[in-house]
C-alpha cells in the first residue's frame, strides 16, 4: 500500500516537504493498518475463545462479549483513514469536469482546508465527549468507555492530517485531479 499514489501527472513535493509529507503519509497508513488488523485479530480471538469455553463448559467468560464494543470503533475509524489516504471515499466530481486545472486546484485546496478544519474541530469537541464518558465502564472488564470514544478522536486527527498532506500534494501536482486518485489496479 502506498500513501501517495505514483502517477505520471503527480509531481512529488520538492525540498524539505517531500520527505516529511511522504513519512507522515506512510506513518498514518502503517498505524491505520496496524490498528485495523490488531482490532480484527483481537476481536476474533476473544470471541473464538468465548465460543470454545462456552462449548466446553456451558458457561461464558463474559469479557469477550465486550471486546467488539471497545475495538469495533477502532476498526471502523482506521478503515476510514485508510480510505482517505488511498482516495477511496465516494466523491462527487460534477464540478471537476467544468473547471480547468487552476480551478480544480483552487477547489480541491479549499476542500482540504475545510476538511482539515472540520476534523480537527471534531477531534477537539471529542475531548469533551471523553470527559463525559470517562466515568462509564464496561461491567465485566472494567475498561472505561473512553477507550472506544478515543477511536473517534484518533480517526478525526488522522483525517485532518491526511487533508494537510493532501494539501501539500495538491500544491505540487501538475494535475490536481491525480492527487489521491483511486487506482483500481492497486486493489487487485
Amino acid at each position: 500500500m502506498t500513501a501517495a499514489h505514483s502517477s505520471p501527472h503527480v509531481v512529488e513535493p520538492a525540498g524539505f516537504a517531500a520527505p516529511v509529507v511522504k513519512w507522515v503519509d506512510s506513518a498514518i497508513v502503517a498505524a491505520s493498518v496496524a490498528i485495523a488488523v490488531g482490532s480484527l485479530v483481537a476481536m476474533f480471538v476473544s470471541l473464538m475463545a468465548e465460543v470454545i469455553v462456552r462449548y466446553l463448559t456451558n458457561q461464558g467468560m463474559g469479557w469477550p462479549t465486550e471486546m467488539p464494543n471497545i475495538l469495533f470503533p477502532w476498526l471502523v475509524m482506521s478503515g476510514i483513514v485508510l480510505a482517505a489516504q488511498r482516495g477511496q471515499h465516494i466523491a462527487v466530481t460534477a464540478l471537476n469536469t467544468l473547471l480547468g486545472r487552476k480551478g480544480n486546484r483552487v477547489l480541491l485546496l479549499g476542500q482540504q482546508v475545510l476538511v482539515a478544519a472540520t476534523f480537527f474541530y471534531l477531534a477537539w469537541v471529542g475531548l469533551d465527549v471523553i470527559e463525559i464518558t470517562g466515568t462509564e465502564e464496561f461491567p465485566v472488564t472494567g475498561i472505561s468507555a473512553r477507550w472506544a470514544y478515543l477511536a473517534l478522536i484518533a480517526g478525526f486527527v488522522g483525517l485532518g492530517i491526511t487533508a494537510m498532506t493532501t494539501f501539500v500534494h495538491l500544491l505540487m501536482a501538475s494535475d490536481p485531479l491525480s492527487v489521491r486518485a483511486h487506482n483500481i489496479e492497486e486493489d487487485v
